[in-house]
């Protein structure tokens, strides 16, 4: 028995029975519990190696992230894994530990396996290896990246929007001493939110002192250790803006180890508001990162390629980001005295 059997007796698309197949949520409630009991009686399993055959394709999709460690990556996996099963595909995915050179390696992986289309969301890029997969005409999508990469599709996030409303904040709230804690300097998108804290600095005229600079490396303990250097000055910030929210984690217990209290005596920004955010004490303000909606960017867009058989760069909007106010900020110990 086969699909348009199946849906037939029940009176359907097969659209809807492969919906249902793959437990899709845009079905309506009583027609997928009566599909799902039918295919049980049928005992129908869909012959899906005939059908990749038959359209050349496998019904797979690859992911690369950086680290599966960062709490950043394990959640951009669920949602992209989720829009794809949605859509009756498989996700196999690998990272490359910060390691560019492994990032040609997983490619070259993905490539063997014969995905439909892969998925790049690294700190770090490897325009050689980039290159290599493209040759093969695999549909090649980017993710988070600074800027535009011909020839691929890059789900472009906007930075700047979150750092501005971030240092609107903060001096709204009358600081005027920010430091700022990057990630290696190597890392393009790093040096994009860099980018954009000094947008946003230069934009309320706010001097950026290099002894209120520091370089981490995207790590609990790179932050405790960049922090401590950014605290250890004879006049030291009252707010410190970090490239991530681990790092900003770091600077919330190394401020602790010094006796200070966030936000009190100092006032804490992350950036990409992980879910542990709202979980520290007190809540960690940052700068949120729409990873649900990069990931639906991502696969939409490598099923449009894989289904078109075209590998060439598509045009996408901007995802904005948005600053998520929380505990960790308040107005400095001076501006507290004076009111």
């Amino acid at each position: 028995m086969d699909i348009q059997s199946v849906a037939k007796l029940a009176g359907v698309s097969t659209a809807t029975i492969s919906r249902v197949l793959n437990d899709s949520p845009h079905v309506k409630r009583s027609t997928y519990e009566r599909v799902k009991r039918l295919i049980a009686e049928l005992n129908y399993v869909p012959n899906t190696s005939a059908r990749n055959l038959r359209i050349g394709r496998s019904k797979l999709l690859g992911l690369i992230v950086s680290d599966v460690n960062n709490p950043f990556f394990p959640e951009l996996i669920d949602h992209f894994e989720r829009m794809a099963r949605e859509q009756g595909i498989d996700v196999i995915f690998s990272h490359t530990n910060y390691d560019s050179d492994r990032l040609a390696h997983c490619l070259q992986r993905m490539v063997e396996r014969n995905v439909d289309g892969v998925a790049v969301c690294t700190s770090e890029m490897n325009e050689e290896a980039l290159a290599a997969a493209a040759r093969f005409s695999m549909p090649l999508v980017l993710m988070n990246q600074a800027g535009p990469r011909t020839p691929y599709t890059n789900i472009v996030v906007d930075h700047d929007a979150g750092a501005r409303e971030a240092i609107d904040h903060l001096y709204e709230l009358g600081h005027r001493r920010i430091g700022f804690i990057s990630g290696p300097e190597e890392f393009e998108s790093t040096r994009d939110r860099k980018k954009a804290f000094l947008a946003a600095m230069q934009r309320r005229e706010l001097e950026v002192r290099p002894e209120w600079m520091a370089v981490g490396d995207l790590h609990l303990e790179g932050g405790q250790q960049a922090g401590a250097r950014l605290l250890e000055g004879r006049v030291r910030p009252t707010a410190i803006f970090s490239s991530n929210d681990l790092m900003a984690i770091g600077v919330m217990h190394i401020a602790r180890e010094k006796g200070l209290e966030v936000p009190h005596d100092l006032s804490v920004v992350g950036f990409d508001n992980l879910p542990v955010c709202s979980m520290m004490t007190p809540p960690l303000s940052s700068v949120d990162i729409p990873r649900d909606r990069i990931a639906a960017e991502a696969v939409q867009a490598l099923l449009r390629q894989s289904e078109e058989k075209n590998t060439e760069k598509q045009k996408l909007a901007k995802l904005r980001t948005r600053f998520v106010a929380r505990g960790s900020t308040a107005k400095p110990a001076r501006a507290r005295r004076s009111s």
